[in-house]
């Protein structure tokens, strides 16, 4: 049992290296609400991170991982399970049926604070060297976004344009060689979005160097995009069509999308 009471079982893999007060430890997670996943970091691609602090920290599930990650080494994995009955008067919903939240977890890095603060600072410069790439591609992206809109005003797109049950439409400018992409999969896009009626452009990933992630049909996004992006495959390129009603609603999301506003969307999603 941990201090607080909680189940686990630490499986050690012959690592030798152990964390101490102060350091940083790396480490995916898994977590489960009885037989339902909430999170994966796997899925997600980015690691959790944890400083060892001495003293208690105000969330009771966090001291839990801290008392574990402290006796474990690098490789090793860990299971912690947590009953619900334990987290009602932490604010876990009252109405909720959950009865276990398990936590499956692997230590991946160790790192005392200088090494912790010099990768922080390495990948802090190459993600700031890979934005400026992005952002250079924006001159080009807002051409091929207005020439597309052109295209699609002037009714020239024709066949190119197709179109789903519920209204949303779609032109396939690459179709992608990589895995199709499924409801519940997390993408990873870039995208500039325009107004249908008047081809102003309300928000765009190139001019902010970075790709937007989500998980498609969790109602993260757009309904537009939960369906458009299921229907696309790594490596694509595409512009999506959305009607109102499966955007922003009647009400739109003033000030930049006004009420009942037609969008599209160009998408390119990487490799």
């Amino acid at each position: 049992m941990t201090e607080g009471g909680f189940k686990y079982k630490i499986i050690p893999d012959g690592g030798t290296q152990a964390a101490n007060d102060g350091d940083y430890v790396f480490f995916h997670v898994n977590m489960m609400a009885d037989n339902n996943e909430q999170f994966n970091s796997r899925t997600s691609g980015q690691e959790s991170v944890i400083q060892l602090k001495p003293q208690p920290n105000a969330n009771i599930i966090t001291d839990a991982m801290q008392e574990l990650l402290a006796l474990s080494t690098v490789g090793d994995s860990i299971v912690l399970m947590v009953p619900t009955d334990s987290l009602k008067n932490l604010g876990f919903p009252p109405g909720d049926t959950t009865k276990l939240l398990s936590y499956n977890i692997r230590v991946t890095e160790i790192l005392d604070e200088a090494s912790y603060n010099e990768k922080i600072s390495t990948e802090q410069a190459e993600a700031e060297a890979k934005a400026a790439i992005v952002m250079e591609r924006l001159p080009e992206v807002e051409a091929f976004v207005a020439e597309t809109y052109k295209y699609i005003a002037s009714g020239k797109a024709g066949d190119n344009i197709q179109e789903t049950p519920s209204g949303l439409k779609y032109i396939i400018h690459e179709e992608g060689s990589g895995e199709q992409l499924n409801a519940g999969d997390i993408a990873t896009v870039h995208y500039y979005g325009i107004l249908k009626s008047n081809g102003t452009m309300f928000d765009n990933s190139w001019r902010r160097g970075q790709e937007f992630q989500f998980q498609i049909g969790a109602g993260q996004v757009i309904k537009g995009w939960d369906e458009g992006l299921a229907l696309l495959k790594k490596g694509s390129k595409a512009t999506l069509i959305i009607p109102y009603e499966l955007g922003y609603g009647a009400a739109g999301n003033p000030p930049t999308i006004p009420a009942e506003s037609d969008l599209i969307f160009y998408i390119e999603v990487p490799q």
